[in-house]
């Protein structure tokens, strides 16, 4: 889960044009809230909470929080945006946040799409470096990208799931290269994150030796 006090219009609408067809097919048998809920991932069988679908031991379940916060909060760093800090549940889950990055001035929009996708995709991509990746543990991943997902689509109508003008992969393959190019960095400050649950921005900076950039709000 993340937050910041500036976002931008992410990915930009152009005139409506002929749209082909979706690279990615959204399943959506999942209701959040009452209300259908796109994945990428399918498994029939994954229902109630991501914890359960995760099925992991308590330190794996801790340390994929770890990774999606990561992913966040390197985001913020490489996309000039000021990160106030990063901290992650532990244990069982007592609300839909596994954890909260914080950061703000972040106001160009192809790294706000970054920052938006960056923690739901450095977990499943985790998830199959570990050798834990199952369907199941997708969906999870996905599900706990709700409050990601929700905030960008408010900011950015002209995006969906198969159904507007862009389609929400273009976020995922935004993110996704900013992972290829970052990714030890970012297993780097999960590896941090997961042992104090706490870090500060400028903390997280140094580890990785990127600028923290202008602070503009509060945290």
């Amino acid at each position: 889960m993340s937050s910041t006090s500036t976002p931008a219009e992410a990915v930009s609408a152009s005139p409506p044009a002929p749209r082909p067809a979706p690279r990615t097919a959204w399943h959506i048998v999942i209701d959040i809230n009452g209300q259908p809920y796109p994945t990428r991932a399918h498994d029939p069988d994954a229902q109630g909470s991501s914890d359960d679908c995760y099925d992991l031991p308590a330190e794996q379940l801790d340390y994929v929080r770890a990774v999606h916060e990561a992913g966040h909060a390197i985001a913020v760093l490489i996309g000039g945006g000021h990160l106030h800090h990063a901290e992650i549940t532990t244990g069982p889950a007592t609300s839909d946040q596994g954890g909260v990055t914080s950061a703000c001035n972040l106001a160009d929009g192809t790294a706000y799409a970054v920052h938006s996708a960056a923690g739901e995709r450095a977990a499943d991509r985790w998830l199959h470096e570990a050798g834990l990746w199952t369907p199941k543990r997708a969906v999870a991943v996905e599900v706990g990208a709700y409050g990601d997902r929700q905030q960008f689509l408010r900011l950015n109508p002209h995006v969906g799931y198969g159904d507007k003008q862009v389609d929400y992969h273009v976020v995922h393959d935004l993110a996704d290269l900013a992972l290829d190019q970052h990714w030890s960095q970012i297993i780097r400050v999960a590896d941090a994150l997961a042992h104090h649950h706490h870090l500060s921005g400028d903390a997280i900076a140094e580890l990785i030796h990127l600028a923290n950039g202008t602070h503009t709000a509060a945290a």
